[in-house]
């Protein structure tokens, strides 16, 4: 019997979150600081709008965890500790779909926090922001835990980015996969007569 993707993914993402554990311990020890605190970022809205494009999470934040809609969330990592930690913001709200609660293989791995609003991101992450590597955008700020993209942190962990683990290489081909399945109905839309705005 062949394993499905999601059972290949679970048992490679241990070595994984190991691996990036590594990285953030040695890009930490680059910029002389303790504790990497990444988030996951914030939705841009447009100018006098109440919509906006759709919310990408910081690529330093997914790196960690296949969490793609977790916007105002963040991962504090210190060298050493038990379990990385995630914040997840997850808002009662009337208007908007709020993110569904973390699950699947690697919610095992972190220590989940589940927070309401933006604000309370603070009382969960550590006291001295003067003491991390803060990643991401500067709409993520709360409090006085503004993202300072530390560049000898960022730097090393832009360079070893560049080698995939098994993990990511898994999850490229599952991606690769998922997007044949669009390029092969357009395709055959193509060929039945319709054009590029009905196959759109």
């Amino acid at each position: 019997m062949t394993a499905s993707p999601q059972d290949n993914l679970s048992a490679l993402y241990p070595a994984h979150l190991a691996e990036i554990e590594k990285r953030s311990a040695d890009a930490l020890a680059a910029a002389g600081r303790d504790t990497l605190v990444v988030a996951a970022g914030k939705p841009h809205g447009w100018f006098l709008d109440d919509q906006g494009p759709p919310f990408k999470a910081n690529p330093h934040f997914l790196s960690w965890l296949p969490l793609t809609d977790a916007p105002g969330s963040w991962i504090v990592f210190t060298p050493g500790a038990a379990k990385p930690k995630l914040i997840f913001l997850q808002p009662h709200d009337y208007w908007h779909v709020v993110p569904a609660a973390p699950s699947g293989y690697w919610v095992e791995h972190f220590d989940i926090t589940v927070i309401r609003t933006p604000e309370e991101a603070r009382l969960q992450l550590p006291k001295d922001a003067s003491r991390c590597a803060i990643i991401g955008e500067a709409n993520a700020a709360v409090g006085d835990f503004v993202p300072d993209n530390s560049e000898a942190a960022l730097h090393l962990l832009h360079f070893r980015r560049a080698c995939k683990t098994p993990y990511e290489l898994t999850m490229m081909r599952v991606a690769s996969k998922l997007g044949v399945h669009g390029h092969r109905a357009a395709e055959r839309a193509f060929r039945a007569g319709l054009s590029e705005f009905d196959i759109h």
